[in-house]
């Protein structure tokens, strides 16, 4: 009773609390201990990996990254500046994110109308980023793709998914998996808009750079990733003034601010840990960075150490002002000259713009270049790469020059030049030339009007879209070694067929010998013995026919003593 008479409610109430809250304390320290050790371990295991662009002879030697995957490229010449296992497949996390917003700045424009679904809001993990919109509501293109690139809104991109597939977000990642096909990606398999965990879903460092050079060549979309602040003003269709901070460090004002930074993504997940994609450009040279499966912050230090490694290492050689081996200048063979032509200009000519990336510790005679005529564009003869011990450093190609694009070999002029309908365009008035808008069947990939549609990396057009705006090159150059070979293959093919033909027609193959066979050969030749000696009865009895014909035929010889008298 004793107990009981001096036992408090608040006292009791006030330790327990206490307790609990001692309890909670040691064990989020054991926690916090624990994710630091797990977090040391990987980037100590990362660190001691191997960087295969390293062991290139004379390559400049990259940094250690904390990174399992990294890579660096310069975006404009395709050279591959720093590799670390580039071609091991990664979660690639919200990274994912640039390959969607590119195809929906491609295939849409940015006025149009989003509609949220109930699955688009409810299929997101719960905890992960997004900006709260309700089932029912509607979004601008333009206004989601600035929710998906500044707040990594995930409902936002299963709404874009649905949108553009018109079924399903699950249905988008055959658009996914087919553009990004074509953009060279070859370790890669998308299932999902956004990143979130799937075993199926994964992607490389070096696709994850080959979809990241178009992405940053769409400027309103680099644009996106560099702004600090979302804000979506409501209207009728959503009532909510949704404001979200740009949470990304290397943008300008943040912690790790790169001044050269052209645009930016980052991702994280618990499997695919802290990745990064990045664009930076700095005297004429864009370079595109990668690492994935990195810690925070060590990915913003890994971007700016390779960077900086690249622009500091690396130098863009022009070929046309560079190349002595492919001079145009000296064969007569590429010259119009004056009895066809009626002048003695060049018809081909080094493209002027084509560079190559060259490392600072090599020349450029220390360089391999080979020609190919093979998978050329519209207006090239062949185009010319160049590689330092399988390393890729660039590539140039052999074009028609300018007056032989728009001059018939026949003819003196050719109407509808490229440089008529530049002049032409410059003389015509700014009124008329804001008129023009884009027709209802227009590419994806054309910029709006007044639509506010992004315009995205300009896509090669079709060879007859090239000539009808240009007049076509007025000569079609011909691999006259391939066509000879050709010829000659054919000539031996085909007098192949007639000496077979002519042996199997004269040649007698012996037959084995039988009884049938024996039979069969006695037959014939008493048919033909009797045959022959008809055949010999006729031939003496027509003879004697003739004989005695011919002697009934001869006159008698008068008997000159028959009168005479003894």
């Amino acid at each position: 009773m004793r107990f009981f008479k001096h036992f408090s409610y608040r006292t009791f109430f006030a330790k327990a609390v206490m307790g609990i809250s001692a309890i909670c304390l040691f064990a989020s320290n054991g926690l916090a201990v624990s994710a630091t050790t797990i977090k040391e371990e990987n980037i100590a295991r990362n660190q001691s990996l191997a960087v295969q662009s390293n062991a290139v002879d004379h390559w400049p030697t990259g940094p250690v990254v904390s990174a399992e995957s990294a890579i660096l490229i310069d975006a404009d010449t395709g050279a591959i500046l720093y590799a670390k296992n580039i071609h091991q497949k990664e979660y690639p996390a919200s990274t994912t994110k640039i390959l969607t917003t590119l195809i929906a700045s491609e295939r849409c424009s940015m006025d149009e109308i989003v509609d949220f679904s109930y699955d688009a809001v409810h299929d997101i993990d719960p905890g992960s980023n997004h900006i709260a919109i309700e089932p029912g509501e509607q979004l601008t293109m333009e206004e989601c793709l600035n929710a998906i690139l500044i707040r990594s809104a995930n409902e936002v991109s299963f709404a874009v998914a649905e949108h553009i597939s018109g079924t399903t977000w699950q249905d988008f990642g055959d658009i996914m998996n087919e553009r990004a096909k074509e953009l060279g990606c070859v370790d890669s398999h998308f299932v999902n808009p956004n990143g979130l965990p799937n075993e199926d879903h994964y992607t490389s460092a070096y696709d994850l750079a080959m979809i990241g050079k178009a992405f940053f060549a769409n400027e309103a979309l680099c644009k996106m990733t560099m702004t600090h602040m979302l804000h979506i003003l409501p209207s009728e269709r959503q009532p909510d003034d949704i404001m979200e901070v740009n949470k990304m460090e290397l943008i300008p004002g943040g912690k790790y601010a790169y001044p050269y930074l052209v645009g930016c993504k980052t991702g994280y997940t618990d499997v695919a840990r802290s990745t990064l994609v990045s664009c930076a450009e700095k005297d004429g040279m864009k370079l595109i960075c990668v690492v994935m499966r990195d810690e925070n912050p060590n990915y913003y230090e890994d971007t700016i150490s390779l960077f900086d490694y690249g622009f500091s290492n690396f130098g863009k050689v022009n070929i046309a002002q560079t190349e002595t081996k492919y001079n145009i200048e000296n064969p007569g063979s590429f010259y119009s000259g004056n009895d066809i032509f009626g002048n003695s200009k060049p018809i081909l000519e080094l493209n002027q713009s084509d560079c190559i990336t060259l490392p600072n510790t090599i020349t450029f005679e220390d360089a391999v270049s080979d020609i190919s005529y093979d998978n050329t564009d519209p207006g090239q003869v062949a185009v010319i790469t160049y590689t330092y011990h399988d390393v890729v450093l660039g590539t140039a190609s052999i074009d028609f020059t300018a007056s032989e694009k728009g001059s018939s070999v026949f003819g003196d002029e050719t109407t509808g030049t490229t440089e008529e309908v530049e002049a032409t365009a410059a003389t015509q008035e700014p009124d008329s030339a804001e008129t023009v808008q884009p027709t209802e069947g227009a590419a994806a990939d054309e910029p709006t009007g007044e639509g506010g549609g992004i315009p995205t990396a300009t896509q090669p057009t079709a060879p007859g879209e090239e000539d009808t705006a240009s007049g076509g090159p007025a000569v079609i150059f011909i691999n006259v070694v391939k066509v000879f070979f050709w010829i000659l293959g054919i000539a031996v093919v085909i007098f192949l067929i007639l000496l077979l033909r002519a042996f199997v027609k004269n040649y007698h193959f012996a037959h084995r010998s039988t009884r049938l066979t024996w039979r069969f050969n006695r037959r014939r030749k008493r048919s033909r013995s009797r045959y022959r000696s008809v055949d010999q009865d006729l031939r003496s009895r027509r003879k004697e026919a003739i004989r005695q014909a011919k002697k009934r035929r001869k006159p008698k010889k008068p008997n000159r003593f028959r009168d005479l008298d003894f």
